[in-house]
This record gives C-alpha cells, structure tokens and sequence, in this order.
C-alpha cells in the first residue's frame, strides 16, 4: 500500500524581509565591528566640543583628566 501526506512536513522560520534569525546571526560580527567603528567617529570626531567633554570625556576614569584645563596664574585674564 501506498501512504499519502495530505500537508508538508516543512515549517516555515520566521522572516522580515529577507533576514531570518539565521541570517541575523551571520551578520552579527558585522554589525558590531561598524557599529564600533561608528561609535569611534562620533568620539573623534566631538572631542573638542565643551559639551561632550563636559558630559562623558571628564567623566571616563584615569583619561579625563586630559580634558581638564589648567591655566597658569599669569595667562589669566584680570
């Protein structure tokens, strides 16, 4: 005798598009060294900006004394 499927066996992964959780795990080192590399620039790029050295470059422990400025006594301004 011959048994006949009436469904498929197969099960469909969930999707968005072309990426699927398999997908998204292939990509993952990818995503993280241009992500770094973009998280980089934007501290490159706003060191000299008071704000950010104000609100995260002073702050980060042993280095943000870089960003403390001193000036002697005699440059100032009386």
């Amino acid at each position: 005798m011959v048994a006949y499927v009436s469904r498929l066996a197969a099960k469909t992964t969930p999707y968005f598009g072309k990426l699927n959780i398999k997908t998204l795990l292939t990509y993952t080192p990818d995503l993280a060294i241009w992500g770094g590399a973009s998280l980089a620039g934007v501290f490159v790029f706003t060191e000299g900006w008071p704000k950010f050295q104000d609100t995260f470059y002073k702050k980060i422990p042993f280095f943000g004394s870089h960003w403390d400025v001193e000036i002697p006594p005699e440059d100032r301004a009386q």
